[in-house]
């Protein structure tokens, strides 16, 4: 239990609870500069207090999951503005907070000193921050990944449905053609039919994706990320670079080499898109590969992991597709098919793995962790 002491002066009690509590507790001015901020603060965020005073608040991040424009008019009246499992990037780390942000009172503004053309007090922000435990972290995963399953698997089943009669309407128009000779006008009509259908075919066999089972086969993944390299630099204009940043202790793994190389082709290859769609330059791709421990896949916990980056510089993922970037049929490019990012994350699944991103204005990043098993490990020693 803390205590306060007899003898400390009552103008220090509220720093001094504002010391001993275990939420984060932070005030900004009208202009969103840290004016204070409490110790518990400091460790939920990662960030010195002294860093942190005078700082403009979205500038301590790399990406804050805070939406000001739609929080400051709800405080300014009075209202409490809350937001659960709210993402904050820092240049270490990503933090799940709660967060809790009010108004002050206009006294308590004005006694800090802080007014307005008009001589009235500015107002001043108080923000709460509760860090999210992991468990609620690995919730929040198992939430995201059932409605991306269950997306995917709407998506088969219609893929389903759609290919049963596709085959009967092709099956049909090359009887017709047979009949009608070559001579005849229903002969390219009917040659448009197959065509049309063959494509709508190789669309719905990309939807279902692919479904074997992968071979137990021990590759290296800095060889297939390098093929995938050399692959788009022969495409890549002179205004795109791609950087590499490996980690040579990593072991090998079991995968299915074809596959895991397509899905590092669906996700550098939509990178380079994007830059050369914006004509980014320079245009930057940033491959790292590291040792990750801990981490959480699929709602179950992997102590040892391979983490590969991919990040690119371009504008970064439209805000009103950022949720659903996994799913069939979105894309962030135009004309874009909106199947690259759930193919590669279908393979990635199927090695047990898992694909997270996190994109702002500036910066996008693929994260993709494959989970390293006793034998693997052992191999490695």
């Amino acid at each position: 239990m803390h205590k306060i002491g007899d003898n400390m002066d009552y103008q220090d009690y509220p720093n001094t609870v504002l010391s001993i509590l275990s939420t984060g507790v932070m005030v900004l001015d009208s202009r969103l500069y840290v004016i204070s901020s409490n110790p518990a603060c400091e460790q939920i965020l990662g960030i010195s207090t002294s860093k942190m005073h005078n700082r403009f608040f979205p500038d301590l991040f790399s990406y804050s999951g805070i939406d000001f424009k739609k929080c400051l008019p709800a405080v300014t009246e009075k209202d409490v503005f809350s937001s659960t499992n709210t993402v904050l990037v820092t240049t270490h780390r990503k933090i799940f907070v709660d967060i809790t942000i009010t108004c002050l009172e206009q006294d308590t503004a004005a006694a800090s000193g802080s007014t307005v053309a008009d001589n009235k007090p500015a107002p001043m922000l108080l923000m709460e921050f509760k860090k999210v435990s992991r468990e609620r972290v690995m919730e929040h995963e198992r939430q995201q990944e059932s409605q991306q399953d269950a997306a995917r698997e709407l998506v088969r089943s219609l893929a389903h449905e759609i290919k049963n009669p596709l085959g009967g309407l092709r099956g049909a128009a090359q009887l017709i053609q047979k009949d009608c000779g070559r001579d005849s006008s229903l002969f390219e009509y009917c040659k448009i039919i197959i065509e049309q259908a063959d494509r709508l075919k190789n669309l719905v066999d990309r939807l279902l994706g692919p479904q074997k089972a992968i071979p137990a086969k021990y590759d290296n993944i800095h060889s297939i990320i390098e093929k995938v390299r050399k692959l788009l630099e022969l495409e890549i204009t002179s205004g795109i670079s791609i950087e590499r940043d490996y980690d040579p202790s990593l072991p090998e793994i079991k995968m299915d080499s074809e596959k895991m190389e397509q899905a590092f082709l669906n996700i550098i290859g939509n990178a380079v898109a994007i830059l050369k769609e914006n004509k980014v330059n320079p245009g930057l791709i940033t491959i790292q590969t590291r040792a990750d421990y801990c981490i959480s896949i699929r709602g179950k916990l992997c102590h040892t992991a391979i983490k590969i980056t991919i990040t690119d510089n371009g504008p970064g993922i439209p805000p009103e597709i950022a949720d659903t970037i996994f799913y069939p049929m979105v894309s962030r490019r135009t004309g874009g098919t909106g199947l690259g990012l759930p193919i590669a994350q279908n393979i990635i699944a199927q090695h047990h793995g898992k694909i997270e991103c996190q994109s702002f204005s500036g910066q996008t990043q693929f994260i993709i962790y494959l989970p390293l098993v006793s034998d693997e490990i052992n191999r490695r020693k």
